[in-house]
C-alpha cells in the first residue's frame, strides 16, 4: 500500500455525532461496514477499483475515529444508528465484512425498505456457534489488556492463528502490515467494560433472514473457518434473493485479501 492511502474524514452527521465517516468518489452511495478492530480506512484498495460510486465508510462505535462503544448497546440499536446514516447519506447499497456483516444483516432485516443491494463477506450471524478458538483468543486478549493496555502486543496476539481470521493475509505481506498498523491503533476499551456483550447476545434466526428483501451477494474464502462456511450456506438457502461466490486461495477477509477479484463481483451486484 502507498503511504497515507486513506480518504479524508467526513464531518460528523448531525443525528449521529459520535460516528465518523470517510468518503471517496462520486455517484450512487454505498455504505461500507468494516470488521472488528479495524476501521473504514481498510477499504481503500477496494474503493480504488470501484469508480463511479460514492463510497462511505463508517467507523463503528469503539473503532477508528468514532466514540467508544457504550456498554449495553444492543445490536438492534446499532443497526438503527447505521440505518440513520444510510438515510442521511442516501446509501441504499450496503457492504459488510465479518463483524461488519452482522451489523449489515441486522440493518437489512430491521429496515428492509431502506436497502436495495447487500454484500456480505465472511458472513457473521449473531447467536450462531462461533469458532471455539476465537472465544479462547478473546479471553486471552482480555487478560493481556488488563496487564498491558492497548498497543502492539494485543495486535500481535489478535492476529495469531488460531483462530484463522488473519491467516490468509500471510500471502499478502503489505496488507498484513497495514492491518497490524490499524489494529495497533484500536483502543480495546470493550475488553475492559464488556461493551461487546450486549451486541453478541443477539440471535439471528432463519425467520429473521427471510425478512431481508435486498438482493444479496455473499462472498466467502475457500479457506475460511467452518462456522462462516455454514453461515454462508444458510444465507444462500434462506435469504429470498441471495447468491454465493467462493474465492479460491482466500481466507476470512476476502474483500481485503482479494480486492482485484472482489471488485468486479461487487460492481456487477451493486448495479
Amino acid at each position: 500500500m502507498p503511504d497515507s492511502p486513506y480518504p479524508p474524514l467526513l464531518s460528523d452527521l448531525p443525528s449521529q455525532p459520535y460516528l465518523h465517516l470517510h468518503r471517496q468518489g462520486e455517484g450512487p452511495a454505498v455504505l461500507w461496514i468494516h470488521g472488528y478492530t479495524m476501521d473504514s480506512t481498510t477499504w481503500q484498495p477496494l474503493w480504488d477499483r470501484l469508480p463511479g460510486w460514492t463510497h462511505i465508510g463508517i467507523d463503528l462505535p469503539g473503532h477508528g475515529g468514532s466514540a467508544p462503544l457504550p456498554p449495553g448497546l444492543p445490536l438492534t440499536a446499532l443497526a438503527g444508528q447505521l440505518a440513520e446514516v444510510a438515510k442521511e447519506t442516501g446509501a441504499r447499497r450496503l457492504v459488510g465484512l465479518s463483524f461488519g456483516s452482522m451489523s449489515a444483516i441486522q440493518l437489512a432485516l430491521q429496515e428492509p425498505s431502506s436497502i436495495d443491494r447487500l454484500v456480505l463477506a465472511a458472513p457473521t450471524l449473531a447467536g450462531t456457534p462461533n469458532e471455539a478458538s476465537a472465544r479462547v483468543r478473546y479471553q486471552q486478549l482480555a487478560m493481556l489488556y488488563r496487564m498491558t493496555g492497548p498497543g502492539e502486543p494485543l495486535a500481535d496476539l489478535w492476529m495469531q492463528s488460531p483462530p484463522d481470521i488473519f491467516t490468509g493475509t500471510r500471502r499478502h505481506p503489505a496488507l498484513r502490515a497495514a492491518l497490524r498498523e490499524v489494529i495497533t491503533r484500536h483502543s480495546w476499551a470493550e475488553l475492559g467494560n464488556r461493551a461487546m456483550d450486549a451486541l453478541t447476545a443477539h440471535r439471528h434466526t432463519a425467520a429473521d433472514l427471510r425478512r431481508i428483501t435486498a438482493r444479496t451477494l455473499v462472498l466467502l474464502g475457500d479457506e475460511d473457518m467452518p462456522a462462516f462456511v455454514r453461515n454462508a450456506s444458510l444465507l444462500r438457502d434462506t435469504v429470498p434473493h441471495c447468491s454465493l461466490e467462493t474465492l479460491t486461495e482466500t481466507g476470512h477477509l476476502p474483500l481485503l485479501e482479494r480486492p482485484e477479484e472482489c471488485a468486479p463481483l461487487i460492481a456487477a451486484h451493486l448495479t
